[in-house]
C-alpha cells in the first residue's frame, strides 16, 4: 500500500511540473501565436482524395454496413463526385490498405480515409457511416 502511495504523489508531481512550459503559462501574445500556426497548419491541409475500405469477402451484416457507407459517402459526394475516390479491398487488397491503416488503425468496416496531396490521413470515419458525417468532415478539412 505504501508503494502504491509513493507512486501516486510521484505521479501527482510529475503531473504538476509537466505543465510549466504549456502554452497556459506562456506569454499573452506567445500562446495565441502558437494556436495561429498550429490552425493555418490545418488550413494548408486539404482533402485531395478518399479512399473507401470494404470487403469483398464480407458476411451479409458486414456488407450491408460497407454497402449503405457506400451510399452515403456518394450521396455526400454528389454526382459528379467532388473529390476522387479508390475503393479498396482489406481481405484482397490489403498491402494497398496498410499505408493508410498505419496512420490510423480501422476498427471496423468500412473505413473512410480523407487524404491529402501527401498521401497523409488527415481523418477517418467507420463503422456505421451517415451522410452528414462525411458531409460535416469535409467542411472541417
Amino acid at each position: 500500500m505504501r508503494n502504491v502511495t509513493i507512486l501516486l504523489l510521484g505521479l501527482a508531481l510529475s503531473f504538476a511540473t509537466a505543465g510549466c512550459d504549456s502554452p497556459l503559462n506562456a506569454a499573452p501574445g506567445q500562446a495565441s501565436a502558437a494556436q495561429a500556426q498550429a490552425a493555418a497548419t490545418r488550413a494548408a491541409r486539404k482533402v485531395t482524395k478518399i479512399v473507401f475500405v470494404g470487403k469483398e469477402n464480407a458476411c451479409n451484416c458486414t456488407r450491408k454496413t460497407v454497402d449503405a457507407g457506400w451510399a452515403a459517402l456518394q450521396k455526400a459526394l454528389g454526382t459528379p463526385a467532388k473529390l476522387p475516390v479508390e475503393r479498396l479491398q482489406i481481405d484482397t487488397q490489403g498491402d494497398k490498405v496498410a499505408p493508410y491503416r498505419q496512420q490510423k488503425p480501422m476498427m471496423v468496416l468500412p473505413a473512410i480515409y480523407f487524404v491529402d496531396d501527401n498521401n497523409v490521413v488527415l481523418e477517418l470515419l467507420q463503422g456505421r457511416v451517415t451522410e452528414a458525417q462525411v458531409t460535416d468532415t469535409l467542411r472541417k478539412l
